[in-house]
């Protein structure tokens, strides 16, 4: 019998309209999120996919982090 996959911890990251589950534990952002940086800490665009709303969200500092809901 097949081992059952444990589904990855995360945490729901909600502002706007916009909803993303980030990986608890990563040891680097697959995208640089704006929500998780504080407006002073919001620096020039690189490499990696960045959300314009979170981008928005990240300079206005109008955003939340929350626990990922449980599927209990």
């Amino acid at each position: 019998m097949p081992a059952e996959s444990e589904e990855p911890e995360g945490c729901w990251a909600a502002f706007g309209y916009q909803n993303h589950v980030i990986p608890v534990g990563a040891v680097q952002a697959v995208g640089l999120c704006g929500v998780m940086a504080d407006p002073a800490d919001v620096g020039p665009r690189d490499g990696r996919p960045t959300c314009s709303v979170c981008s928005v969200e990240a300079r206005s500092g109008d955003h939340r982090i929350v626990p990922f809901p449980s599927n209990e």
